[in-house]
């Protein structure tokens, strides 16, 4: 496991302790504030989990592949154009 995937995984269990904490925080009468801050610990983590491993995936160093059969691609541009200094302005 890649340092990556560890803040990723550590970012979205702190996401869950902190909605845990205010589930704790809540009077046990208010079943409805718990289970919806329940639901959003799990929906929260699993989702920061989710982009975090696709923004890591496409952070990753990605070379191209290599041409079939070690030929070498080479790329020419036209020289640039010359002033005369004939016409030059004084």
């Amino acid at each position: 496991m890649t340092s990556g995937h560890l803040l990723v995984l550590g970012g979205s269990i702190l996401w869950m302790l902190l909605c845990m904490r205010f589930w704790y925080a809540i009077d046990r009468e208010h079943t409805w504030q718990r289970r919806f801050i329940a639901i959003g610990a799990g929906i929260g983590g699993g989702l920061i989990y989710l982009v975090g491993t696709m923004m890591l995936e496409m952070l990753k160093d990605h070379t191209p592949p290599e041409p079939p059969g070690g030929a070498e691609i080479r790329v020419s541009a036209p020289p640039p154009p010359v002033e005369d200094p004939k016409k030059t302005k004084p």
